[in-house]
C-alpha cells in the first residue's frame, strides 16, 4: 500500500506538473473523504470480511489515526517548549484563583496568625 501510495504520489507531481501547495489542498480535501469510506467499511464490516479486504481496511485506519496523531500533537508539542505557553496555561487553569487575589504561596505557606501566636507564648 505504502509503495503504491508513494508511486501515485510521484505520478500525480510529475505528469500534471502538481506543485506542492496543490499536494496540500488535495490531501486536505480527500482526507475526509477517505475517513469516511473507512467508517461505511467498518459498518460493512461482515461484507468487508467476506470480500477479503478487512486488514487492508484495518491497516488504512491504523494510517489515519498516526497521521492525523501527528497532525494535531505536533504543534502541541512544538509549543510546549515555550515557557510563554506553560505561564498561559497556569493563568487560564488558576484563572479564578488569582482574579479574587489568592496567592499560592499563602496556602502552602499555612497560617501566620498561628505562627505569630505560638511565638508569643
Amino acid at each position: 500500500i505504502f509503495l503504491t501510495f508513494v508511486a501515485i504520489l510521484a505520478t500525480l507531481i510529475a505528469w500534471p506538473g502538481m506543485t506542492l501547495q496543490d499536494m496540500i489542498v488535495c490531501i486536505l480535501a480527500f482526507m475526509p473523504t477517505g475517513w469516511g469510506l473507512l467508517l461505511i467499511a467498518q459498518a460493512l464490516k461482515p461484507v468487508v470480511q467476506r470480500a477479503g479486504i478487512w486488514s487492508s481496511v484495518r491497516t488504512l485506519a491504523r494510517g489515519y489515526e498516526v497521521v492525523m496523531g501527528l497532525l494535531l500533537f505536533t504543534p502541541v508539542a512544538f509549543l510546549a517548549w515555550f515557557p510563554f505557553v506553560s505561564e498561559f496555561q497556569t493563568r487560564m487553569l488558576f484563572n479564578q484563583a488569582f482574579s479574587r487575589g489568592l496567592q499560592i504561596s499563602r496556602i502552602l505557606g499555612g497560617h501566620r496568625r498561628d505562627r505569630s501566636s505560638r511565638n508569643k507564648d
